[in-house]
């Protein structure tokens, strides 16, 4: 065997440092996608839980009599459980017979999310059925 046959037969360190370095680029890009990928799914699920808890607190009010909703605001703070935010509903009379409910959810730990609101009109009608037909 001639000493130019073994030479060619193995890898260079050069090539060993430049293979070591396209990996640990494809390994670092990959690690950035995967971070993005994960605070995506969080902002998902934070504006998921947001919705619900607006949503809950609207059917609450909704399922209340139309006597029983006294104008005003209250506001609640929610400390519990994985979303933690204020949420504050507002009762105006527009007139004798109508009401207007305005629900806000406002998140109180750090997050890019926004107050989400949403409101509703009752009316009295003039038998008064209670809703669902509860007594």
């Amino acid at each position: 065997m001639s000493c130019s046959t073994q030479r060619n037969a193995g890898f260079t360190l050069i090539e060993v440092l430049v293979s070591i370095m396209i990996l640990s680029v494809g390994s670092l890009a990959l690690g950035t996608l995967l971070l993005r990928g994960a605070q995506a799914g969080t902002a998902a699920s934070a504006m998921t839980y947001q919705s619900a808890a607006l949503s809950s607190e609207v059917g609450r009010l909704g399922a209340i009599p139309f006597d029983q909703l006294a104008a005003g605001t209250t506001c609640v703070n929610v400390t519990t459980g994985p979303f933690h935010h204020t949420r504050c509903a507002t009762i105006v009379d527009v007139s004798a017979k109508v009401r207007r409910v305005t629900v806000t959810v406002t998140p109180t730990a750090p997050t890019s999310l926004l107050p989400l609101s949403g409101s509703f009109e009752r009316s009295i009608s003039g038998n008064a059925v209670p809703p669902l037909n509860t007594p």
